[in-house]
């Protein structure tokens, strides 16, 4: 992978979780007070990259499978199974409670049966999108 790629790639993450933290899907780390020190703040920007990395990671192999498939069918029910895939590494972030770490909430979308299904799905996706085209 080029190095120009992979960060316009953890760029499309970062963006993503931004926007999904202010539709209220998940809650990253909050930043400190504004009496702090400047390295209280890049060490936190720091901390709030590493679930991004993380994530880009998973998406890149996940991304490189699928656009080895050369059966268009495997290759669509593996984006999906991707995306949920992807949801899943945020949702394990939630569950174990790793601090500075992107935290799902599961309730964003109602509280019936499928709707932490489909909040893990509309967050995966668009992520999943990023590193196959």
């Amino acid at each position: 992978m080029k190095p120009g790629k992979a960060i316009v790639n953890i760029i499309i993450v970062f963006v993503v979780l931004v926007i999904f933290s202010y539709v209220g899907a998940i809650q990253l780390s909050p930043f400190p007070a504004t009496k702090s020190s400047i390295d209280t703040y890049v060490l936190d920007f720091i901390y709030l990259l590493l679930p991004v990395v993380i994530l880009s990671l998973v998406a890149f192999f996940l991304g490189n499978g699928i656009k080895s498939l050369k059966n268009r069918f495997q290759a669509l029910g593996l984006t999906y199974v991707s995306a949920l895939v992807i949801g899943g590494v945020i949702a394990l972030f939630t569950l174990f409670k790793f601090p500075y770490s992107a935290h799902v909430n599961f309730a964003w979308l109602g509280t019936t049966w499928y709707s932490p299904w489909l909040t893990l799905f509309l967050i995966g996706a668009p992520i999943i999108l990023a590193f196959i085209v």
